[in-house]
C-alpha cells in the first residue's frame, strides 16, 4: 500500500502551509460552523460538552440467552466533550473524548469503563480541505447481531483525506484509513475464541466525487477498495480478503430543518483469498434519513446491508440486511413521542453447527418506543421501552429481550 502512505505524508506536509484565503469547500464551512457554535469558549479553545446517559433501566436478558436469561438493572453514563483549537481560522485541531462507565446491579463481572477518543488536524484553504485523523477506543459491548456476549475490543486507527473544489459546484476527494482491531481472549459458545477469530487489520482507499446541488443537498459517487488481514494464521487462511465497491447517493446537511441524513446505496465485490472461499457480490447500503413532514411530525428511515465478520465455525463472514422506519410526534414544545420498528436478516455462506447440510439463517425484529421531555433547547430526557427477538433456523440461537428505562438525547 505504498500510494496511501505517500498520500498521508503529503497531507502532513500540507498542514504546515500558511494561507490568508477564506474557507470555501463544504467541509471547511461545516467545520467552521461546528467550532463557532460550540457552547463554551475558553481563550482560544471552543468546547462542546455533553453528558452520556443511555440504557439506564432494567434488561430482561443481558446475555441474549435463549435458555437461561439473566435479568439485571444497568446504566451507561459518563462525560463527553469535543474541543476545537482554531489557528488563524484555517488550521483547526479537534479532539473528542468520552470515558463511560457501564454498570450492572447484580452481574458485577460486566461492570467496566469504556473509553472513546478521536482527534483531527484539519487545514481549510480556499479550494482545498486537508484532514489527518486518528481514533482509539477500548470498550466492552455487544458489537453486532451475531455476538451475544460483550468481548472487550480495542480499536486503533488513522487516516487522511484531501477534498478539492472544482468548478460548477463539483469537488472530489481522495482518502485512506487503516484500523487495527484487538479483542480479549474469551471463548464464545464453547467453540470459538473471539481473539483468534476476529483480531484483524482493515484498510480502505476511497475516491469520491461530489456535486453541491444546494447548501442543503449534495450528490456523490464513491469508489472504495478494502483490504482485510487477520492476525492469526488459522483465521487468515479462511478470512483474509479484499473488496471493491461503488456507491451513489445523496447527502443532506445535518443542520437542515426539513431533511437530514443521507442515502448511500452501492454494489460490493468481496473476494476471500482462499481458493475455495465463499465470495460475495451484491447490493450494499448505509442510509439514514430524517424528514419533517409537518411542524409536529417527523418520519425516519434507514437501510443497512453489508458483509460482517463472523465467529460462526468456518464462516469468514455473514451478510446482514437491516431496514427500519420510525416516527416522532411533537405533542407540545417540550413533549415528543417516538416509535421505531426494524427488521433484520443474517445469511451465512458456510455450513456449521446445525447438521451436515444446514447453513445458519437468522431473522430478527426490534420494536422501540419513547416519551421524551425537553430539558434544554436540543436536549431531551426519554423514557423508553424496546422489544428484541431473533428467530433462527438453529433452535439454540433463538432469543428474546425487553428493556425499560431512560436515556438522554441531544437531538430533540
Amino acid at each position: 500500500m505504498r500510494r496511501p502512505k505517500i498520500l498521508i505524508c503529503g497531507l502532513a506536509l500540507a498542514l504546515a502551509v500558511v494561507t490568508t484565503a477564506s474557507a470555501e469547500t463544504w467541509k471547511g464551512k461545516d467545520l467552521e460552523i461546528k467550532w463557532h457554535d460550540a457552547a463554551w469558549h475558553w481563550g482560544p479553545f471552543h468546547v462542546q460538552p455533553q453528558l452520556v446517559i443511555s440504557n439506564a433501566g432494567v434488561d430482561s436478558n443481558i446475555f441474549f440467552s435463549p435458555n437461561q436469561p439473566v435479568k439485571d438493572y444497568t446504566i451507561t453514563a459518563g462525560p463527553a466533550a469535543t474541543v476545537y483549537l482554531p489557528i488563524h481560522r484555517k488550521f483547526v485541531l479537534s479532539a473528542y473524548g468520552s470515558p463511560q462507565y457501564l454498570w450492572y446491579s447484580e452481574t458485577k463481572t460486566e461492570r467496566t469503563w469504556n473509553y472513546y477518543f478521536k482527534g483531527a488536524a484539519q487545514l481549510s484553504l480556499k479550494n482545498i480541505f486537508f484532514s489527518l485523523e486518528g481514533v482509539y477506543s477500548d470498550a466492552r459491548q455487544r458489537w453486532n447481531t451475531e455476538i451475544d456476549i460483550r468481548p472487550r475490543q480495542k480499536e486503533a486507527g488513522y487516516g487522511g483525506s484531501a477534498l478539492v473544489k472544482l468548478a460548477w459546484k463539483t469537488s472530489f476527494s481522495l482518502g485512506y484509513r487503516s484500523v487495527k482491531y484487538n479483542y480479549e481472549s474469551i471463548v464464545y459458545g464453547d467453540n470459538f475464541d473471539v481473539r483468534e477469530k476476529l483480531n484483524r487489520q482493515e484498510s480502505y482507499a476511497n475516491l469520491s466525487f461530489f456535486y453541491q446541488a444546494s447548501t442543503q443537498r449534495r450528490f456523490f459517487l464513491d469508489f472504495e477498495y478494502g483490504k482485510y488481514e487477520f492476525e492469526f494464521a488459522t483465521q487468515a487462511a479462511i478470512g483474509d480478503a479484499q473488496s471493491g465497491a461503488a456507491y451513489a447517493g445523496l447527502e443532506f446537511s445535518q443542520l437542515g430543518r426539513r431533511v437530514r441524513g443521507r442515502i448511500r446505496i452501492g454494489y460490493k465485490s468481496y473476494d476471500v483469498r482462499a481458493a475455495d472461499g465463499p465470495d460475495y457480490q451484491g447490493i450494499v447500503g448505509d442510509s439514514q434519513l430524517w424528514i419533517r413532514l409537518a411542524k409536529p411530525f417527523v418520519v425516519r428511515a434507514s437501510y443497512i446491508r453489508n458483509v460482517q465478520f463472523s465467529l460462526w465455525y468456518n464462516n469468514p463472514y455473514y451478510v446482514e440486511s437491516h431496514p427500519g422506519a420510525g416516527v416522532s410526534l411533537y405533542l407540545l414544545r417540550f413533549l415528543r413521542l417516538d416509535y421505531d420498528y426494524s427488521i433484520g436478516r443474517n445469511r451465512y455462506p458456510e455450513v456449521g453447527g446445525g447438521g451436515p447440510d444446514v447453513k445458519r439463517s437468522d431473522e430478527y425484529s426490534i420494536h422501540s418506543g419513547g416519551v421524551y421531555f425537553r430539558i434544554r433547547k436540543t436536549v431531551g430526557l426519554g423514557f423508553i421501552a424496546s422489544w428484541w427477538a431473533r428467530n433462527s433456523n438453529l433452535d439454540a440461537e433463538d432469543d428474546k429481550r425487553t428493556f425499560f428505562g431512560l436515556n438522554l438525547t441531544y437531538d430533540f
